[in-house]
């Protein structure tokens, strides 16, 4: 009985450590919600390199390419993801409204942008 009590705190609490929004780690799947802003990695470039979302609209970066990326804010927000593979995603949301540039830090010169707004 206690090995089961520990076994499921543990789970627990593993699953409250898995962050507010999902906007810092690599989704499970390569797949973006439908209402998502869809930012494609493909031939080491961000598809399209300028995008537009609404304050608070999820924003979804598919990895197509056979080499890892991530995705990382350089100005107007702060996300971060890990290096992730083909057919994997990273997702986030950014609430205020503004301009947001962001790289890729393994790809000098994969830049991207996005205009938030209201």
């Amino acid at each position: 009985m206690r090995l089961a009590l520990a076994a499921l705190l543990l789970a627990l609490t593993i699953a409250a450590c898995g962050g507010d929004d999902g906007g810092d780690q690599p989704a499970a799947s390569g797949e973006c919600s439908g209402d998502a802003v869809v930012i494609r990695m493909a031939d080491i470039k961000f598809d399209p390199q300028e995008a537009t979302a609404r304050a608070g609209q999820e924003i979804c970066w598919p990895n197509e390419d056979e080499v890892e990326h991530d995705v990382v804010a350089e100005s107007g927000a702060t996300f971060e993801s890990k290096l992730y593979g083909k057919g994997e995603t990273f997702t986030t949301t950014v609430e205020e409204p503004g301009r947001v540039e962001y790289i890729c830090t393994v790809h000098p010169g994969m830049t991207g942008s996005i205009d938030v707004k209201r």
